[in-house]
């Protein structure tokens, strides 16, 4: 069984049965529902905003939470809801464009490339 799940609206993400592919293009959805996961108890495994990618820059959001429910973690909660707080904040300031296919192309795989990276680190670490 999976140590892990992934919670990604980037489509162009191969995803394992238990990960979760949320079908909003709003990268909000991908918070939003990550900070549910953890107020029932799974705990991040890596950043909600990973890579300094602003979130009114690109709309692909992945990130990792444990798979089992470990109990409310602190610093999970405080996390994903200061980083949906921001989100929010930088969204409404500015919001996103609509982008071509080939520049949504490009941002997939920005997302996806930090995804692989944290997933590697988490792999080392025996977390997925």
């Amino acid at each position: 069984m999976p140590r892990s799940i992934i919670l990604t609206n980037n489509k162009s993400i191969a995803l394992r049965p238990t990960d979760v592919l949320i079908s909003s293009p709003n990268m909000l959805a991908v918070l939003e529902t990550a900070r549910d996961y953890v107020h029932l108890g799974h705990h991040l495994l890596t950043h909600p905003l990973a890579g300094s990618v602003k979130p009114n820059e690109n709309p692909c959001r992945s990130l990792v939470l444990t798979c089992d429910r470990l109990g409310v973690d602190p610093q999970s909660v405080q996390l994903i809801e200061g980083c949906l707080s921001l989100a929010r904040r930088m969204l409404k300031e500015r919001p996103l464009s609509s982008f071509p296919p080939s520049v949504l192309a490009d941002l997939e795989l920005i997302d996806r490339s930090l995804l692989e990276t944290g997933v590697e680190s988490l792999r080392l670490a025996g977390h997925f």
